[in-house]
């Protein structure tokens, strides 16, 4: 087997970050989140907040679910708790660490799903994408470690190892047991990069996400934080909004739940928003992850990150917490808000003859297309809309007596920046999106993009026909080619061939018969 660079020496090519620095940083990152830790004790919702799907139309008409009552004593715990880290916010986001100007690529990966990871690197780069990309590690399989050291570096991909972000912070104290949820907070945090694209391991880019970045794009530009919508309207629990600082709860119809596979940040902007979602994930599985969905479609850290926008944007409001901006570039640099993308997420599957019908992904939005079609909306809105007269003159007998003014206001872009409650105003227009721009990612909720499960039925990434034939993930191929223009899953085999039927992968025993039934199956399907 070929010598190995190890991923130590790799990884230092990448973070060109002082050693000692990042050692101190995440001294205090953990020291800040244990002081000020949630010690109520564990929430406990009784019953299974409702799993509505979310229109305007209907969300309107549903309230919001109240199912989690506390003790008094926990309350006030809870309000303690996220009131001392809200307050040290300004002095702790002001020196994150990144490299200033930077942007790219983050995901996670452990033993379990590293071939996820694989997939992701492969299609980012058949998509177009020429950013670097930072996969945060746990333990690898030796062939994992392969393929970090030997393949990676060939698609500008580096595998970070954890515990070269905390190592000081863990034999400072001891640490918890992080469960993957809390995984992504914390890989945005540690990722060098200031402008971060970060993707789950089973979120393939099909078109080149790049232009996301791109000088003067919207919303990027005017946001420094973009989310993507999942299917069902928000479970939060008003006692949320309490403990968060007695913020003004939002109707349930202001916007759908977070789906947080695909995240876009600027680390300078949203330091302190970054880190609050950090915090909620720190003390997310007993404390926060209940209370932000009641058991609702989802739970987990979805609602973290946007909601961490939302609460420190209404403390800002109401004069209770002012932004830290010092440290931000001058102009473009110190706007900031978030947009959450407003079109609905669709799905897609095959049809298998015992199961049916089985969900595949989830298709999610090019957010700089969403911009410009919901702007586009709004543009006809304020068509429509008779803007406020001047006061006319005193009625004569000749014209007879005045119109009565319009004084319905035309609705506000910026607004659109900071509070998607405008929503409302454009929801049962028709949003007019570029079908050539309109789907910019994939995400395997359903059956995971990972190769080296192939020769595992319950993986279901292979599946035949009733006539004994090997069906495509994606169906098609047809409506893929219509909507990209290419074989976009044809491309995945092709590329993932070329690296699970290297010679060197061949002596790896979970890989056994790996490549043979790649082959068989594209010789069957895709030839």
């Amino acid at each position: 087997m070929p010598h190995r660079a190890p991923l130590v020496t790799l990884v230092a090519r990448t973070l060109r970050l002082m050693p000692k620095l990042l050692d101190n940083w995440w001294v205090e990152f953990f020291d800040r989140l244990a002081i000020t830790r949630v010690t109520a004790r564990p929430v406990y919702v009784p019953d299974k907040g409702p799993d509505v799907d979310w229109k305007p139309s209907t969300a309107a008409s549903v309230p919001r679910p109240d199912l989690l009552k506390l003790r008094a004593d926990d309350e006030l715990k809870f309000y303690q708790s996220h009131g001392a880290f809200v307050h040290q916010l300004p002095l702790f986001a002001s020196h994150l660490p990144f490299e200033a100007n930077t942007t790219g690529i983050v995901t996670t990966a452990g033993a379990h799903n590293f071939g996820q990871a694989v997939s992701l690197v492969l299609m980012t780069r058949r998509a177009g994408s020429r950013l670097p990309i930072q996969i945060l590690v746990d333990a690898l399989a030796p062939w994992a470690e392969l393929v970090c050291s030997s393949i990676m570096p060939r698609f500008n991909a580096t595998c970070i190892p954890a515990q070269m972000g905390w190592g000081a912070a863990s034999r400072h104290r001891q640490l918890p047991k992080f469960r993957r949820f809390q995984w992504k907070a914390l890989a945005i945090v540690a990722s060098s990069f200031q402008n971060v694209l970060f993707l789950d391991a089973d979120c393939l880019p099909v078109r080149n996400p790049d232009p996301i970045f791109d000088r003067g794009a919207e919303p990027f530009t005017s946001t420094g934080l973009i989310t993507f919508p999942d299917f069902w309207a928000s479970t939060t629990s008003p006692l949320f909004y309490k403990i968060a600082g007695d913020l003004d709860m939002p109707p349930v119809a202001a916007r759908a739940t977070s789906e947080s596979g695909i995240l876009v940040y600027d680390k300078a902007r949203h330091a302190d928003s970054l880190l609050l979602a950090a915090y909620y994930n720190y003390n997310g599985p007993e404390h926060y992850y209940p209370m932000l969905s009641q058991h609702g479609a989802g739970e987990g850290d979805k609602e973290t990150f946007l909601q961490a926008g939302l609460v420190l944007e209404g403390l800002r409001r109401r004069g209770v917490y002012q932004q830290p901006t010092g440290w931000m570039t001058p102009g473009v640099g110190v706007k900031k808000g978030y947009w959450d993308v407003k079109m609905t997420p669709s799905v897609r599957g095959r049809s298998e003859p015992e199961k049916k019908w089985t969900g595949i992904l989830i298709m999610q939005a090019d957010p700089v297309e969403d911009y410009r079609a919901v702007m586009a909306a709004v543009e006809k809105v304020k068509q429509t809309i008779t803007t406020p007269a001047p006061r006319p003159s005193p009625p004569s007998t000749e014209t007879g007596p005045s119109l009565p003014r319009r004084t319905t206001a035309p609705p506000d872009e910026d607004t659109f920046l900071t509070d998607s409650r405008l929503l409302s105003t454009t929801a049962n227009l028709t949003l007019e999106h570029d079908p050539r721009r309109r789907v910019m990612f994939f995400h395997h909720n359903g059956v995971k993009p990972d190769f080296t499960r192939i020769t595992d039925a319950k993986s279901r990434m292979v599946a035949k026909g009733n006539r004994g034939e090997f069906l495509r993930m994606w169906e098609g191929p047809r409506w893929v080619i219509d909507e990209f223009g290419r074989d976009v899953e044809k491309e995945l085999w092709e590329d993932s061939m070329g690296v699970y039927c290297q010679l060197e992968m061949a002596g790896f025993g979970e890989l056994r018969g790996v490549c043979g039934r790649m082959r068989e199956v594209y010789g069957q399907v895709y030839v």
